[in-house]
């Protein structure tokens, strides 16, 4: 910078007398263009035998000029005896430089002395050529805040129009990146997709743009920045590539069946990438009606599929954004069940014809059942035999393969003693499995039969037990009934009063109630209680109802998994009321933690809306992972974090505790409260 300039001139009686002006430059200011100077003349005689001097201010003059204005136009005492030097005046202000920043200053000035024989007047001019004040461009922005992909318009208004520019971004305090050279005016600049690549995890971000400005090739001044909030849309989301099934156990397929409902189980595979720079953080696989949740690109279904029919296959990644995408395909699901029997009954018969009656030796079998085909690749047979009642071999009847039968069969010769009872059973099997059915065919019929040799008699049948009462018709019992040893039912049991029995009673068939029923039990103390209402005046069935009603016992539901039923929503709907292990839970609530351990380390805890049983391990994933504020401050950045690893426990079966780690220190304030949301996945194995 030059600082200042001086000149210098002699006037009076043989040159005596010398005139000074300087120039000073004070400083200047890029924002105003201007430079800040002080003007100063003064003049001085070099001998003291030429001391004019003229103390009457009125008659003397003093002017001075600056940059073409008149900034002094003064009278003063002047007296030079003694060598004495004169300070005729000073100025001090602001001088305005050219578009480019340049100017040459010129200033001048003259004085004048009456009275006096050696000196009368002089002048003198003075000129500086400031330094030139940097012109940078300083870029403006049509919006704060675009798109990737879309235009945003780049403010480019020089001092002189001639001037280019060079136009930047960088992401942080990366390196630049040029996009733009000789720009003379304003820019639209499509902002690329690419940048999306820097935020791997979030929906939006900041980045400066940069423009230096350019006289020819002199740079003029620095890099002047601005900041540009850019967003990534909706598009920039994950894919699915491809999604393919296969049978998980080829045993099933081994038969040219396909896929069968409720023996396939399938091995579902997807391929999935992100998309500029995000990463796949979780699959859901849906599988018709049943859905799964993993970590990897793959499911093997531990449940057989439920469906059948077009069964559509759907998986849904999620990538490190929180954005999801989606492919289906669909497979054929052969519907199948077990082999139906659908009716079955067994009489004697007369004759060969099916002639009734009840004392015949043929017999006569209706039967009717049904078999999934699956297309034509399963098995079905059917196969119908009959015993004595107590024996322990079968002998055929007849058998067959069918996937449907509804008929009668009547045997071609006598089979039936008249004095013994027979079971008779029909099998009906597939591939997978098999149907059982057991029908009894009672003695001829007679309404009172005796044997005095077995000490056994028999109303409605013959005798076939030694030392035993049998009725084979439907009985019923005015009076109490008390049996002193077991009783054993192979049928339907119907009470129509009370049953006492001081041993187990053992059912092959149906209890039925009337409405209001309640079932009892003696407790230790030989007490009475209601262990279970079965229909209440509401139609309502209570379980440990005694133990209620009375505050003395607890009610246990056990089982491998317990679920609670309810109909009253638009469809059935069952609800485990309790999380276990091979649950996921995905959540996204605010809450309340510290930070510790120089500030990498932030604790929290989720509340649960269902206890946690069977004590299983716990692991916590990000789906978004974490806002933090803290001081009305956002800790590490505004948008969504993720910590560099969880770790996470059960606290008292009904929360779960976790902790955030850093590799490196965060900006939050150590020891003290943060408040969180978090949008995170909870595991339990």
């Amino acid at each position: 910078m030059a600082t200042s300039a001086k000149k210098e001139t002699t006037c009076g009686y043989n040159g005596h007398y010398h005139l000074y002006m300087a120039i000073k430059v004070n400083s200047q200011n890029a924002n105003t263009n201007q430079s800040n100077v002080t003007v100063t003349m003064y003049a001085q005689s070099d001998s003291s035998s030429y001391g004019a001097y003229n103390l009457d201010a009125s008659g003397n003059t003093v002017k001075m000029i600056v940059n073409g204005s008149q900034v002094v136009s003064k009278t003063m005492a002047m007296d030079f005896r003694n060598r004495a030097t004169v300070n005729l005046g000073s100025w001090t202000g602001n001088i305005s430089h050219g578009a480019d920043g340049k100017k040459t200053l010129a200033c001048s000035g003259s004085f004048s002395i009456s009275g006096s024989s050696y000196l009368s007047n002089g002048s003198i001019s003075c000129s500086i050529v400031l330094d030139q004040i940097p012109r940078a461009t300083k870029p403006t922005l049509a919006a704060s805040t675009v798109a990737l992909g879309s235009a945003v318009t780049i403010g480019i208004a020089p001092a002189v129009s001639s001037w280019t520019h060079n136009l930047y971004y960088r992401i942080g305090t990366g390196s630049w990146v040029r996009f733009a050279t000789g720009v003379k005016s304003n820019y639209a600049w499509a902002v690329p997709l690419a940048i999306a690549d820097n935020f791997p995890s979030a929906t939006s971000g900041t980045i400066t743009i940069g423009v230096n400005t350019y006289n020819g090739s002199t740079l003029i001044g620095g890099t002047q920045t601005i900041n540009l909030n850019i967003t990534i849309p909706a598009s920039v989301a994950p894919s699915v590539s491809s999604v393919s099934v296969s049978e998980r156990e080829q045993p099933i397929q081994l038969f040219g069946a396909g896929y069968v409902q409720g023996k396939s189980r399938f091995l579902v595979n997807s391929s999935a990438s992100g998309a500029y720079g995000s990463w796949i953080t979780g699959y859901r696989f849906d599988v018709g009606s049943q859905s799964y949740t993993n970590t990897s690109n793959s499911y093997e279904m531990q449940e057989t599929v439920r469906d059948s029919g077009t069964v559509t296959i759907k998986v849904t990644v999620t990538d490190s954004r929180g954005r999801t995408a989606s492919r289906s395909i669909t497979v054929s699901v052969l519907p199948y069940s077990v082999p139906q029997i659908t009716g079955f009954d067994c009489s004697r018969c007369g004759d060969a014809k099916g002639t009734v009656n009840n004392s015949g030796e043929f017999l006569k079998v209706y039967m009717a059942f049904s078999v999934s085909s699956l297309n034509n690749n399963n098995t079905g047979k059917y196969k119908l035999e009959y015993c004595q009642t107590g024996a322990s071999s079968w002998t055929a009847l007849t058998s067959g393969d069918s996937y449907s039968y509804s008929g009668t069969f009547i045997s071609s010769t006598a089979l039936l003693n008249s004095a013994n009872s027979y079971k008779v059973r029909l099998t009906v099997w597939d591939s997978f499995t098999s149907s059982v059915i057991v029908r009894e065919v009672g003695t001829a019929v007679r309404l009172l039969s005796y044997i005095v040799k077995k000490t056994a008699i028999a109303i409605g049948k013959i005798p076939e037990k030694d030392s035993t009462f049998e009725v084979a018709l439907e009985t019923v019992f005015n009076r109490y009934a008390s049996f002193m040893s077991g009783v054993g039912i192979a049928g339907d049991l119907k009470a129509y009063g009370n049953i006492n029995a001081n041993r187990d009673i053992g059912l092959a068939g149906n209890i039925w109630t009337t409405n209001q029923s309640k079932i009892y039990s003696t407790n230790v103390d030989g007490k009475q209680k209601v262990v279970m209402v079965l229909c209440d005046s509401d139609n309502d069935l209570s379980i440990g109802y005694g133990s209620w009603i009375n505050k003395d016992g607890d009610t246990y539901l056990r089982g491998r998994d317990v679920y609670l039923g309810a109909s009253s929503t638009a469809s059935y709907t069952t609800y485990r009321p309790y999380y276990r292990r091979g649950d996921s839970i995905d959540v996204r609530m605010g809450t309340a933690g510290y930070v510790t351990s120089g500030t990498k380390e932030f604790y929290f805890t989720i509340p649960l809306g269902k206890p946690v049983v069977g004590n299983p391990s716990v692991s916590v994933s990000s789906i978004n992972g974490l806002i933090i504020r803290q001081n009305s401050k956002y800790i590490i950045k505004s948008d969504w974090v993720q910590p560099d690893r969880y770790s996470a426990y059960i606290r008292n079966n009904n929360a779960v505790s976790v902790i955030a780690f850093w590799n490196n220190t965060t900006n939050a304030e150590n020891n003290s409260p943060v408040g969180i949301d978090a949008n995170i996945r909870i595991t339990f194995s």
